[in-house]
């Protein structure tokens, strides 16, 4: 009897704690975290500090060679008017030319609310501890975090979580 109330003890034990961690790391990203980063097409510094305040943020990690980014960004491209008073920046670790060539490549100089950068060295992606492209994190008017999104998700969705 006394090694299962010893066992019964122990398991609520480390399933507090791990629900801590789960708790901790999601909690670690519900206030936007500080961003700073080159962006195209002149390697400025995008910084979050900077941003308006009362202006929601959508952060998009992805890879130039994805289909599946590329069908997002073909999604955001479609609904810029009614993303126009979102900040919007996109997020690569490939080589600079690669991104550059994304950038060009779709046109993104035609959405003035959509910033696009080089995550170098993972920095952002480990913090985000991304591991699927495109990753999306969706942050409200008051930069707090309104929704994450794994894999390619529709406009109208995004849309939606800012309400």
């Amino acid at each position: 009897m006394k090694n299962y109330t010893f066992l019964l003890v122990l398991s609520l034990f480390t399933t507090g704690l791990f629900a801590q961690n789960q708790n901790d790391y999601v909690n670690k990203f519900v206030s936007l975290p500080n961003i700073s980063v080159h962006i195209l097409p002149d390697s400025a510094i995008f910084s979050s500090k900077n941003l308006p305040k009362n202006t929601p943020f959508l952060l998009m990690f992805f890879s130039p060679d994805c289909d599946h980014c590329h069908q997002q960004t073909n999604e955001l491209l479609a609904y810029k008017k009614e993303l126009k008073g979102v900040k919007i920046l996109l997020l690569s670790v490939a080589p600079y030319e690669e991104i550059k060539k994304f950038y060009k490549d779709f046109g993104l100089a035609s959405m003035p609310n959509v910033k696009v950068g080089q995550d170098k060295n993972f920095k952002l992606g480990l913090t985000y501890k991304v591991t699927t492209y495109p990753s999306i994190f969706l942050y409200d008017r008051r930069a707090i975090l309104a929704k994450a999104f794994v894999g390619n998700i529709g406009v109208p969705a995004i849309l939606d979580a800012l309400k």
